[in-house]
């Protein structure tokens, strides 16, 4: 229950991601980086509304809540800059540079599955 609506997003993302267009394959980006920022705010905040990924997964650290170890804390900033850009470049957030293609939506739902599962294993 407690995650109810970051899967809800995922959902969307991976319903998005079937539909094998680019646009499926853009909004799956959008839905999957949703998902990770909707996740943080429920694990920092307690539910969803505010906050930026970068600056929710710095307090979740200082909070004990996900990993904070020098290895993750390389992969959590790998992982987000990677999600960011693409978000930013082909994702349906802001005017796309291009569209997702299905390597890049795939990279996406498999890059926010294990930033998810490493969360959860704390």
């Amino acid at each position: 229950d407690k995650w109810k609506e970051v899967n809800n997003i995922l959902i969307d993302a991976f319903s998005e991601y079937r539909k094998n267009s680019k646009n499926g394959f853009s909004s799956c980006v959008t839905h999957t980086v949703s998902a990770i920022q909707a996740f943080l705010q429920i694990l920092v905040n307690g539910k969803t509304g505010s906050g930026e990924i970068s600056k929710l997964i710095i307090q979740a650290q200082k909070e004990n809540l996900i990993p904070s170890d020098m290895f993750t804390k390389e992969i959590f900033k790998t992982i987000e800059s990677i999600l960011m850009r693409e978000r930013q470049e082909t994702g349906d957030a802001h005017p796309k540079k291009e569209y997702a293609n299905e390597k890049n939506a795939k990279m996406v739902l498999n890059l926010a599955m294990v930033f998810i599962q490493h969360c959860l294993i704390n």
